[in-house]
């Protein structure tokens, strides 16, 4: 009976995957990177009861702007489908009476089943990633460097805070899929990646700032080399992105390069000191220090009579 079973299972199951398939993804959720593609259905659809994991040879994979399908087979990326629009699936392995299958397709494919006890020893699924801007994601790296005020001429220890926002994409779809979705069938999230990718990121601009940051730099010539300490991470990343995991950074913003308070306060200290040791700058700051004590002193003597007043009003 069980061989009966499997002929019967063989030949039927072999029918019902001779339906051509339409795949297709609408908008991408927030902060999903990738997802499997849902085979189009209808209450008029007769291509109810074939196999999940079966694609027929000519099936449709349709494509919307900023998307890219991947067809899997057994594991590996069969086809990349990154053009917009209707896409047409080829697979040897199922092919279809209504794309150039035949029936010796048909017989083919029931023989092999049957030797697998009517299942079709097949595994093939389309996934859909999302290849759009994935922007605004901040980033924050403080960096120990040796700074000269330009001013003084001092040498100083500290610290120099970069923070900003930077943005990604996929730019290698198979590479994506064999690193990074780890032949997942399931939704990714940004929110997985997004954690190693920031780290690799801040490592890679302190590496690119300790480049400009030679003994000595002041910390106004450090602030205007923005551009170049951005060109120097994004070419390391991207190199090292795109071969390990098929991503590119697009853009990194850099919304401040400053010193932490306790070292803004230190040099603030030393243009001070540098300005008393010049006479003319001493000079002026003395007489800037006695107008002060005069308004102070004027303010003083008119807030004594106005209690000498009020005292002695009380007392009359």
């Amino acid at each position: 009976m069980g061989i009966f079973k499997a002929a019967a299972g063989s030949v039927g199951g072999t029918l019902a995957d001779q339906w051509l398939e339409i795949y297709s993804c609408g908008s991408f959720p927030q902060n999903v990177l990738a997802q499997r593609a849902v085979k189009k259905t209808g209450a008029r659809s007769s291509n109810t009861k074939g196999e999940e994991n079966v694609i027929s040879d000519g099936s449709t994979v349709i494509v919307h702007d900023g998307q890219c399908a991947l067809a899997i087979d057994k594991g590996e990326v069969i086809g990349v489908y990154d053009t917009p629009g209707e896409n047409t699936y080829h697979s040897s392995r199922t092919g279809s009476v209504f794309h150039k299958g035949g029936l010796k397709s048909i017989a083919k494919q029931s023989f092999e089943r049957f030797g697998y006890g009517g299942v079709a020893a097949i595994y093939q699924i389309i996934m859909y990633l999302d290849l759009k801007e994935h922007m605004s994601n901040p980033f924050a790296v403080k960096v120990p460097i040796n700074l000269t005020e330009r001013n003084t001429g001092a040498s100083i220890d500290a610290v120099i805070t970069l923070g900003g926002m930077f943005s990604f994409r996929i730019a290698d779809p198979a590479t994506f899929y064999k690193k990074v979705c780890g032949n997942s069938t399931s939704t990714v999230m940004t929110s997985t990646v997004l954690p190693q990718l920031t780290t690799e990121l801040n490592a890679v601009l302190r590496q690119a700032l300790a480049k400009h940051c030679t003994e000595g730099t002041s910390a106004y010539a450090l602030s205007i080399k923005a551009d170049e300490i951005i060109s120097s991470a994004e070419e390391i990343i991207n190199e090292q992105w795109v071969k390990e995991r098929g991503f590119v950074i697009c853009s990194i913003g850099i919304e401040s390069i400053s010193l932490t308070q306790g070292d803004k306060d230190l040099l603030q200290s030393l243009q001070y000191a540098k300005a008393l040791t010049d006479p003319k700058l001493a000079a002026a700051t003395l007489v800037g220090a006695q107008a002060q004590a005069m308004q102070s002193a004027s303010k003083n003597e008119a807030l004594m009579k106005t209690y000498a007043a009020l005292h002695s009003k009380n007392n009359y």
